[in-house]
């Protein structure tokens, strides 16, 4: 569990020191952040050897475009190899009214494969070096609207050989079997997930380690990627208590999500059901326990113990010392989490991959997941000045209810303006970025050899395109600039906006909830 820094580092300290330590209940956590840990920088002589010449454009598309016999990285290098197509790919029936996912030729959901992942401290990566890790895995495409995406992203679970769950440490994160490859598509930053990620793992108590790679599937180079710890639990993630079933009580995790297909053994029938706020379609679904561990009597414990926070928060008594919801949640969490939300400008707060979890005799705390369409990086009619010149939390679930609390509200004011002075300053997310852009380095021109044509809008369907057309950048550089600017931007509008939160908690707008 990564703990939150009790006294934020200075700025100085923060340049001489690479990874932030964080101090907290007297325990020293570190996030690790990839960029600034790498020992080894490529090799700008070779870099691009492998990258093949053409006569047009910079970023002109060819599935061919890197040799990776000649591949040579400073990125850690995932190779992934199947004996048929990966499943999961999405497609409509006749009649269009319902999407499919391919499977395997054997019907199944993941197909086997294997994986080896070449990570050496003291050299450039290639194809043909030893592996620092080899296993077999379990693979699906992965995602919702990016698995229409021409970049695939995929759902990896590591396995031994008889099928059971295999623990795997990934790059220098926790061993797990259960990860993500996220493959940034309609993100031409490439680095939105790695950046929230990275933030959000300085403020809260747990959010997922991420690390940039590059991956070749079955012989063919694929690009840039993301490898990310996914939203569950077990030592180094989420840590909450086993379940005990002989007194049917547990920890748990929940998403709160959009499913046209829910599973009855895990939907919730907890009390925000009946609140009439969320979105239509919109569930909670337990995560964890998992579907196999999960006993009626489990369920039943979870609904209960959810409702009786919920009916706390939608009571009259919502804000009492004696029966509030503070009694309920860990607020700091909450707090940081509401500021990540507001400053990406993450509309889905509350309806998609919202994640809270909560031990047997802890509180509730959330967690963050999926940036890849934070600041205005979403196909969306309305004007961007818009989106990002508002409150986007303010009317999710749980949330539309913590704002009408003045301490709260007073909490996330103090909470934003301190960051501000130190990791949320100007010149600190510019730093970041940039740091960011440089450890990079050729790795973003291989990846646009193969994925350049992205860049032109008419190149595309629309599935895979940012609308209106103008929204889409035409360069790595222009779409780093887009991100960058939109960053500050929205950290300038909310410094002089972040006051107006205090209308949600006014006497005029609440009298109504108090007694």
């Amino acid at each position: 569990m990564r703990k939150r820094t009790a006294a934020w580092l200075t700025l100085a300290a923060a340049v001489v020191v690479s990874t932030a330590a964080q101090l907290t209940f007297g325990k020293i956590q570190t996030r690790v952040h990839q960029h600034r840990e790498a020992s080894l920088a490529y090799d700008p002589e070779t870099a691009l050897d492998c990258v093949q010449e053409t006569e047009t454009s910079k970023y002109q598309y060819d599935e061919n475009a890197v040799d990776i016999e000649k591949l040579s990285t400073h990125l850690p290098l995932v190779i992934v190899e199947t004996d048929e197509e990966i499943p999961g790919v999405p497609y409509y029936t006749d009649d269009q009214s319902h999407r499919q996912m391919t499977l395997t030729s054997a019907g199944e959901e993941f197909l086997i494969g294997n994986m080896k992942i070449i990570n050496q401290d003291d050299k450039l990566n290639s194809p043909q070096d030893t592996p620092s890790l080899k296993t077999q895995i379990r693979i699906r495409v992965r995602g919702n609207t990016s698995r229409w995406f021409d970049k695939q992203s995929f759902a990896i679970k590591t396995i031994h050989h008889n099928g059971e769950n295999k623990k795997v440490s990934i790059m220098g994160m926790e061993a797990n079997h259960d990860w993500a490859l996220h493959g940034p598509f309609l993100d031409k930053t490439l680095m939105r997930n790695y950046v929230a990620m990275n933030l959000a793992g300085e403020l809260m108590d747990y959010a997922p380690d991420v690390r940039f790679c590059e991956v070749i599937v079955n012989q063919e180079y694929r690009g840039v990627y993301v490898m990310m710890e996914t939203v569950s639990c077990g030592k180094g993630r989420i840590e909450i208590e086993e379940p005990n079933k002989t007194r049917n009580v547990t920890g748990y995790l929940v998403e709160l999500d959009n499913d046209t297909q829910p599973d009855p053994l895990t939907q919730m029938n907890n009390f925000t059901k009946y609140t009439q706020i969320l979105r239509k379609d919109a569930l909670f679904d337990i995560r964890y326990p998992r579907k196999e561990s999960l006993t009626a009597p489990l369920k039943d414990y979870i609904e209960r113990d959810l409702s009786r926070f919920e009916k706390a928060l939608y009571s009259f008594d919502y804000d009492t010392q004696r029966y509030g919801f503070t009694n309920f949640i860990d607020v700091d969490e909450f707090v940081d989490y509401f500021i990540l939300m507001e400053v990406f400008v993450q509309h889905d707060t509350g309806n998609l991959s919202t994640f809270f979890y909560k031990d047997v005799n802890g509180k509730f705390k959330p967690v963050v997941w999926d940036f890849n369409n934070s600041l205005g990086n979403v196909s969306d009619s309305s004007d961007d000045d818009y989106r990002i010149r508002q409150f986007v939390s303010v009317q999710a679930p749980w949330f539309t209810m913590l704002i009408k609390d003045e301490g709260f509200i007073n909490q996330v004011i103090h909470r934003y303006r301190e960051l501000r002075q130190g990791i949320l300053s100007d010149t600190q997310v510019s730093d970041y970025i940039q740091s960011v852009v440089d450890y990079l380095g050729p790795a973003v021109d291989r990846n646009f050899a193969v994925w350049g044509y992205s860049f032109d809008p008419e190149n595309l369907d629309k599935r895979n395109k940012l609308s209106p057309e103008e929204k889409n950048p035409r360069s790595y550089e222009e779409a780093v600039r887009q991100f960058h600017d939109a960053y500050l931007e929205r950290l300038a509008w909310l410094d002089e906006n972040i006051d107006v939160l205090k209308q949600y908690c006014h006497e005029s707008a609440v009298k109504k909830y108090n007694h």
